[in-house]
């Protein structure tokens, strides 16, 4: 283990004031904003596994809102932050070295007993720098805090493409903390579409294919199929930064419950101009309903 591993530090923002606003006032009536476009009262179960997008708040944050907003009056022992690696290349999955993470709406710490814990696992290995920049365990953050509170406990996990047996190891790595006591936050966008990203499988009826390539993956999601979701994957070649966290969430032994497509956009959609798109989608995967909740929401 290296020397930053073993004496982790603050993790500072680096995204505030371009991915998302930079003061604490702007930022939290920005998050509350989007939040505003949830209903919690329409989906009673306990969220214990949630997908969300991880663009800048512009773009994603509406999205992102009503899948966060689900998380409302629940409370978690700590969430796993779930994220591709987009600079850096990894062999393992790498949990956060940081001691916190902030953001302009304070710190939130690591739990570094789970996250040393995991860390000393054959599936995992800790790599510093590739937490350095990366935006899509980040943009989570305030999301989290302004729904979960000054109990919030994360334990950031970076997920690249993984063998078979190694996602097998991690999965089986997490059961401990698979009890519904913790939530799964999944961070994924998922086609990025156009020449600029190197996708163009077609160019005619580009709102309807798209929809029904990410409906492909997103189906596979909420099946709970991680086997199927890669084979798609690979079928499809679709461009879905986040399939390898996705399919290790879905590897894990989570309890049983129901699942839902909360929402589903394209960034192409505020403009009409679909040569250049990002797919954003906001699902859950729910423990059974409590009969209470079920009694209050009729």
């Amino acid at each position: 283990m290296s020397e930053r591993s073993q004496t982790p530090d603050i993790r500072p923002s680096v995204l505030a004031g371009t991915w998302y606003p930079g003061t604490p006032g702007e930022l939290s009536r920005s998050v509350a904003g989007y939040l505003d476009g949830a209903d919690p009262r329409t989906f009673p179960e306990r969220p214990v596994a949630i997908v969300a997008p991880h663009a800048g708040y512009i773009y994603s944050g509406p999205v992102a809102g009503r899948i966060f907003g689900l998380l409302r009056g629940h409370r978690y022992d700590r969430v796993f932050i779930l994220s591709p690696s987009h600079r850096a290349h990894l062999d393992r999955v790498s949990p956060s070295p940081h001691a916190a993470y902030a953001t302009p709406l304070g710190e939130v710490p690591v739990d570094r007993e789970v996250a040393d814990a995991l860390a000393a696992g054959p599936a995992f290995r800790a790599v510093p720098e590739a937490h350095e920049a990366e935006h899509a365990e980040e943009i989570q953050v305030p999301f989290l805090q302004e729904t979960l509170g000054g109990d919030l406990r994360i334990v950031p996990l970076l997920v690249p493409p993984l063998t078979p047996e190694l996602r097998r190891d991690a999965a089986a790595a997490l059961a401990p903390w698979c009890d519904g006591g913790s939530l799964l936050v999944v961070s994924s966008d998922f086609t990025h579409y156009g020449a600029a990203y190197g996708y163009v499988p077609f160019a005619d009826r580009v709102p309807e294919r798209l929809a029904e390539l990410d409906g492909g993956a997103i189906g596979l999601l909420l099946d709970r199929d991680p086997e199927g979701l890669l084979a798609y994957g690979r079928r499809t070649g679709i461009t879905m930064c986040g399939i390898e966290a996705a399919a290790l969430a879905l590897s894990a032994p989570l309890p049983g419950g129901s699942s839902a497509q909360i929402d589903y956009r394209r960034s192409a959609d505020r403009d009409g101009d679909f040569s250049f798109s990002v797919s954003y989608a906001a699902l859950v995967l729910s423990t059974a309903p409590h009969p209470e909740a079920a009694e209050e929401n009729p």
